[in-house]
C-alpha cells in the first residue's frame, strides 16, 4: 500500500490539481463574458447617445469606450460650465441639474470599471487555464516517470 502510495500520489495529485485549475480558468472566463453581456445589455437598455462634443460622438453608449466617452463629456458639461459642485450657492437652482450629471457621470464610470473587471477576469481565466493545461501535460507525467525512478517495487 505504501508503495502504491509513493508511486502515484505525486502525479495523480498533480493530475487533480491541473483539471483544478482547468475548470477554474473555464469557470473564470464563463462569469467574466457573462459579467461582461450583462453591463453592455444594461447599458444598451438605457438608450444613452453620446453627445456631439464627447470624444466618439452620437452613438449608443454600448462599451467602456463609449461610456468614458460620455462620462467625460458629462464632467465637462457641469465642471465646465458651473465649476465644482461646493461652489453652487445652497440656493442655485441648478444644483438639482449638476446632481443628475454626477448621478449619470457615477453610473457610465462604473460601467467603464466593471467592464476593467471582467477584461482582468477574461485575462486570469487564460492564465488558469494555461496553468491548468501545463500542469496536466507537464507535470503530471513528469511525476509519473520519476516516481517510478526514485520508488521502487518492494520484493
Amino acid at each position: 500500500m505504501l508503495y502504491l502510495l509513493l508511486r502515484h500520489s505525486p502525479w495523480l495529485s498533480a493530475l487533480a490539481l491541473g483539471l483544478v485549475l482547468l475548470a477554474a480558468g473555464i469557470y473564470t472566463l464563463v462569469r467574466a463574458v457573462d459579467v461582461r453581456a450583462q453591463i453592455r445589455d444594461e447599458l444598451r437598455d438605457e438608450q444613452i447617445v453620446t453627445s456631439q462634443d464627447a470624444r466618439i460622438p452620437g452613438v449608443l453608449v454600448q462599451d467602456a469606450a463609449t461610456a468614458k466617452a460620455q462620462a467625460d463629456a458629462i464632467k465637462e458639461h457641469t465642471l465646465g460650465r458651473w465649476g465644482p459642485f461646493s461652489e453652487l450657492p445652497r440656493d442655485d437652482p441648478r444644483r438639482a441639474q449638476f446632481i443628475d450629471g454626477v448621478a449619470l457621470r457615477t453610473a457610465l464610470n462604473l460601467a467603464v470599471m466593471g467592464f476593467g473587471i471582467t477584461d482582468l477576469l477574461l485575462g486570469l481565466g487564460a492564465i488558469l487555464i494555461v496553468a491548468g493545461a501545463a500542469t496536466v501535460a507537464l507535470a503530471a507525467p513528469a511525476l509519473y516517470f520519476l516516481a517510478g525512478m526514485v520508488v521502487r517495487r518492494p520484493g
